[in-house]
């Protein structure tokens, strides 16, 4: 199983899962899976085959049968009652650690009790490079974070020997801010794991690097970024990375990206980092290319916008006024997606009152103007954000503006009827799909 990091905008989640055809999903936390990250927790690190893996018989049903018992899907995990199955690893370099191998072979508890045949062919067939460490049940050693602690040459774009070398930087330079030259030498975008792990490291990690990155460095990252395929793991993370170091420019760069890449990954990742860099300033940046831009463009603006979600008391009444008129440019039927990224950006700005009339329109000419069941649904959402709080007796009482001009929707059209409830319950929470099938 290859756990290459799938990380999109929505990996400001610490933790993500990895999965394939052949193995069970295993959870791991990507920044803290990095080369160097797995270098400093390791106790043993080797290079070597996986030449066989043999079962040990017990006197009892075994840990492993009790964490990884075989469901019926052996090639995912396969834990036999009584048995425990080791993998022996026949070990051509040792990096740390060895005292731990015996003659050439190193023994460490098998990934999920796999048999030698369910693990994958280029695991079987070459060397990798082991991250090892006792297990706290019973001292025996296992592979950290299961493949993500195993690299082959594939993982590495063709080249074992990358990843060996960022390995043995870590453990010579043993301090990870030491580290910085190499892992901006490593940002190749190849899509290796040297490569996207040191992506990882510099976005996720960035606190044990920002006191040692100049400006210089500071620019070849946002340069990294630009450079980076629209969509790659490695461009998402070295966003991320931007809008920690903050470099000068990046705020021109990074609108750049968003009107040039419709990945939902770079608007998403790209609105946070220019939200860090100055949230002000970003939603000026994007009221202001409004006019100026294509149709495709004003897309991806509006979409910034939504995910931004100007506030009067924040950013003042006239730009979120400005912010509104941006989406309000788009709330017309003919183009579906158009229309569905302003109704999500509406209802994210809780611009029920601002929007009011546009929305209304969509509604109340259903029968006729084309626009989708999921675009009238969206509208009926981002109307009732219409409401007002205020304080009476002690409590909290929200008002919703359109509540009766909701419900009357609803007793008029029967089928309306679920989406109006959920609307003037959940609007914020109530989601829209996007014309790509998302959920948002």
């Amino acid at each position: 199983m290859k756990t290459m990091t799938s990380l999109c905008a929505l990996t400001l989640m610490a933790g993500l899962f990895a999965a394939s055809a052949s193995a069970e999903a295993v959870s791991y936390i990507p920044h803290q899976s990095t080369i160097p990250r797995l270098a400093n927790q390791a106790e043993v690190i080797v290079v070597g085959r996986l030449a066989r893996v043999e079962n040990i018989q017990l006197g009892e049903a075994g840990i492993d049968f009790a964490m990884y018992p075989n469901r019926g899907t052996p090639a995912r995990q396969d834990g036999e009652s009584g048995v425990r199955r080791e993998a022996v690893i026949t070990v051509s370099q040792t990096l740390k650690g060895a005292s731990h191998v015996t003659g050439s072979e190193l023994r460490v508890v098998s990934m999920r009790q796999l048999k030698f045949d369910n693990y994958d062919a280029d695991l079987r067939g070459g060397e990798a490079l082991f991250f090892c460490s006792p297990r706290s049940q019973d001292n025996r050693l296992i592979v950290l974070s299961d493949e993500r602690g195993a690299i082959t040459a594939e993982d590495n774009a063709g080249n074992l020997t990358g990843a060996v070398e960022m390995a043995r930087r870590f453990l010579t330079v043993g301090r990870f801010a030491d580290l910085k030259p190499a892992l901006l030498a490593g940002l190749t975008l190849n899509g290796g794991r040297v490569s996207l792990d040191a992506c990882v490291e510099l976005a996720w990690n960035w606190e044990d690097y920002a006191a040692v990155m100049t400006p210089a460095d500071k620019q070849l990252v946002l340069d990294k970024a630009k450079e980076a395929t629209p969509g790659t793991d490695e461009r998402v993370q070295l966003i991320h990375a931007v809008g920690r170091y903050k470099p000068d420019g990046a705020m021109s760069e990074l609108l750049g990206m968003i009107m040039s890449d419709s990945q939902f990954t770079t608007t998403s990742i790209a609105c946070w980092a220019m939200e860090n860099i100055e949230r002000r300033e970003a939603v000026n940046l994007f009221v202001g290319a409004f006019a100026s831009a294509n149709a495709s463009q004003r897309v991806l603006l509006v979409r910034a916008l939504g995910l931004i979600h100007p506030k009067d008391w924040f950013e003042g009444a006239e730009v979120r006024q400005a912010a509104c008129d941006c989406v309000a440019a788009l709330l017309v039927a003919g183009d579906e997606t158009a229309l569905r990224e302003a109704l999500i950006a509406a209802r994210n700005m809780w611009a029920g009152k601002e929007l009011k009339a546009q929305l209304k329109n969509l509604i109340e000419n259903r029968a006729h103007n084309g626009i989708s069941e999921e675009a009238v649904k969206g509208a009926i959402v981002a109307l009732a954000t219409h409401r007002t709080k205020t304080e009476q007796m002690g409590k909290t009482i929200e008002a919703v503006h359109e509540r009766g001009y909701l419900n009357n929707l609803a007793t008029q059209d029967p089928a309306l009827k679920q989406v109006v409830d959920c609307a003037i319950l959940f609007p914020y929470s109530t989601l829209i799909t996007d014309t790509e099938g998302r959920l948002r």
